[in-house]
């Protein structure tokens, strides 16, 4: 909704501050773009190398199954050290308990 002025008094200085406002914004535009342009292809060089930011979907799909699979990797080895660990102290334990002949 647009704003509702009453008299001359309040779009004048309304309109300043929005005039305020542009020249803001003008100045940190500029600034950004002197920014970029000192970077000039290092904005490139910045990025990490990843297959997760190809443009190929093909390997931005590969590269998330293959960080998935790590990671499934990274969890289930050490759970299945811990089950092993007790299956090995169980079956240990039910050994001893056996009645011998």
């Amino acid at each position: 909704m647009p704003p509702q002025f009453n008299n001359l008094g309040e779009l004048s200085t309304y309109l300043e501050s929005m005039e305020q406002r542009v020249k803001s914004l003008e100045s940190q535009n500029e600034s950004l773009q002197r920014y970029i342009t000192d970077l000039g292809g290092d904005a490139q060089k910045m990025l990490p190398k990843t297959s997760l930011l190809s443009t190929s979907f093909i390997q931005r799909a590969f590269a998330v199954w293959g960080h998935y699979f790590v990671a499934q990797l990274a969890i289930s080895i050490p759970i299945l050290c811990i089950y092993l660990i007790f299956i090995f102290l169980f079956v240990q334990n039910g050994i001893k308990g056996l009645p011998t002949p």
